[in-house]
């Protein structure tokens, strides 16, 4: 381990999926294809492709992509800076940030998900703004706003900030003139992937493989550059290998975590509290905060499941069942995803310190579909259940 100083439930209802699966294929395109030689898809996925995730909050891309950024950890943006102009290197050291440290954890999963940054980011990326409509109907690249662009990557590791004493920091952050603003950098996160450019809605592209955005002679055939997601043509840019490409900003909640007695509400997902054990170290016990808030996601989504359908009444008595419940939990940790932790509580024992975690996670409305499938699956199997696999 390496130191050095340095938003409950929406009213959507869930509506249980027992029966056929349907699938998205992830459509390619490539150029220079004779017509002759095309393997056409259906017409109706040609204009939607697999969906992507909403971006994370307070997660942006970084300005420049390398294996230790350590030496932004605690740094503080100022308030002043609008929120598509956040990239790292707008964040400033102050006094206050003495008071927290880091540490490198591992981390692991795979995600398609949509990312905010800001537009000088864009430009160093090589990502161009010239795209008239966004998924959102807003101008530019991206799902919401102009600041955002997707990527795919597989998580590896993080470095996580560390608050040790919450006293001093609470002090230093009441008392020093410009010593805390609004949000200071807690995270950054390294992994394997591609950055991908918006270049049009797939709704341009007919089901005889033809049309699209203005891209001489490109028609759908694996292999190719292009490629369609969540309603869109996606080219890809570039791509990165075991980096840092990403940082999280936190808000400087010098009162503790409200979120923990009071969870946030969202019309995009769900949140859930997850509360760890006393563990041996702040890594077990985030490990373990995270394994309760999903077999929370479980116990709630098996309830909406068998609320909406008769056939799956059975699974009603399986939710009791700890190691059911822990195994189909697991099916869907990459669904659940860690929004933020608590400083982690330390108990003093006979043996040494325990400490308690308490993270904030989220699952994503479109997430939902998925996971309810999943658990479905994973308990009929358990059980050997064939009411639930009908």
């Amino acid at each position: 381990m390496v130191s050095r100083s340095v938003s409950t439930l929406s009213n959507r209802s869930l509506v249980a999926l027992l029966g056929v699966t349907m699938a998205f294929p992830f459509l390619i395109l490539s150029t220079a294809c004779s017509d002759r030689n095309i393997e056409r898809p259906e017409a109706d996925s040609i204009h939607t492709g697999p969906t992507v995730a909403a971006p994370r909050e307070g997660v942006y891309l970084r300005a420049s992509f390398d294996d230790d950024p350590s030496m932004y950890i605690g740094r503080f943006i100022a308030d002043g800076v609008e929120g598509d102009d956040i990239d790292e290197n707008r964040s400033v050291r102050t006094s206050c940030t003495d008071h927290i440290t880091y540490r490198e954890v591992r981390a692991a999963g795979q995600y398609d998900e949509y990312y905010k940054s800001s537009t000088n980011v864009q430009a160093s990326l090589g990502v161009d703004a010239a795209v008239t409509a966004a998924p959102s109907g807003d101008a530019s690249v991206g799902h919401q706003r102009g600041t955002e662009v997707r990527v795919s990557y597989e998580l590896n590791r993080r470095i996580i900030a560390d608050i040790e004493d919450y006293d001093a920091f609470t002090e230093c952050c009441e008392t020093s003139v410009n010593g805390c603003s609004g949000v200071y950098i807690g995270e950054f996160w390294a992994g394997t992937g591609t950055v991908f450019q918006n270049t049009g809605q797939s709704t341009d592209v007919n089901a005889s493989g033809s049309g699209g955005p203005e891209i001489a002679d490109v028609a759908y055939q694996a292999g190719g550059e292009l490629e369609i997601a969540d309603g869109w043509v996606w080219r890809r840019g570039m791509t990165f290998d075991d980096v840092y490409f990403a940082f999280r900003v936190f808000d400087t909640e010098i009162g503790g975590c409200g979120w923990v007695d009071r969870p946030p509400r969202s019309d995009e997902g769900h949140y859930f509290v997850g509360i760890s054990p006393p563990a041996a170290t702040q890594d077990v016990a985030r490990t373990h905060a995270m394994r309760n808030a999903r077999t929370q996601v479980v116990q709630y989504l098996g309830e909406a499941i068998v609320a909406e359908s008769v056939s799956a009444s059975s699974l009603d008595g399986y939710l009791g069942d700890e190691t059911v419940v822990a195994t189909a939990a697991e099916g869907i940790a990459s669904r659940v995803r860690d929004d933020r932790y608590c400083p982690p509580e330390v108990i003093e024992t006979p043996e040494g310190p325990r400490y308690i975690s308490r993270v904030l996670a989220f699952i994503p409305n479109e997430q939902i579909e998925g996971a309810s499938r999943e658990i479905v699956k994973s308990v009929a199997d358990q059980t050997g259940d064939e009411s639930l696999a009908e």
